[in-house]
């Protein structure tokens, strides 16, 4: 999916339908629009192991990496399977964008991130699971180092940064996986921090550590 660079102007109308997201752009010192954006509709929002919502993947298959504290806005606005633009900065090598706002199209900009995620926070899981199925595609950290994987069924598996890499071969998406450790569970989302991981229950070994 290729970024498209344009600038967007918001209409009167537009202000008075978001008077929210208008004054917290406000505050901020650069226009996020001027950006590239990135388009498509919503495969699905991911969890992180203590529960919260930090980041998006598209059906075209770019992720996007935002602070917890906007997951109530942006899941209360787009459903999965709707239309959606992040604009923001991709990694240089992976496809993943660090958001720095939002909207239901590239010329709609609802939603401005004061505080972006320029790193992702950790807060562990507290629940024991167990996640196996089908690797659907990686998970990048916003520099855009892998971090574990999202599952095709659902659910991610995160691992530290030196793990992924030492893993190798067993994180190929397409390849069957399983893992267990802790994390939680709401609803359909589910996430854990793997402290054990192999291609079934019956073969999980210890996460290597960096």
């Amino acid at each position: 999916m290729r970024p498209r660079r344009r600038v967007v102007l918001m209409a009167p109308a537009l202000l008075l339908a978001a008077p929210a997201a208008a004054q917290r752009g406000a505050s901020l010192w650069f226009d996020p629009t001027q950006l590239p954006s990135y388009s498509g509709r919503l495969e699905r929002w991911i969890a992180t192991p203590a529960g919260a919502v930090d980041r998006g993947l598209l059906r075209e298959g770019t992720q996007f990496v935002f602070a917890s504290s906007e997951a109530e806005a942006l899941m209360t606005a787009i459903e999965p399977g709707a239309p959606i633009s992040v604009w923001g900065i991709r990694a240089r090598n992976a496809a993943v964008v660090l958001m720095l706002a939002w909207g239901k199209s590239d010329s709609e900009p609802l939603g401005f991130v004061e505080r972006p995620a320029w790193f992702v926070a950790h807060e562990p899981g507290r629940e024991p699971l167990q996640l196996s199925g089908r690797i659907l595609c990686p998970l990048f950290t916003p520099r855009g180092e892998g971090m574990g994987v999202v599952l095709a069924e659902g659910g991610a598996i995160r691992l530290p940064v030196a793990a992924h890499r030492a893993l190798g071969d067993l994180l190929k998406p397409g390849e069957p996986l399983a893992a267990e450790g802790l994390g939680t569970r709401r609803d359909r989302l589910v996430a854990l921090d793997a402290l054990s991981i192999g291609r079934a229950m019956d073969s999980l070994q210890p996460v290597p550590r960096g």
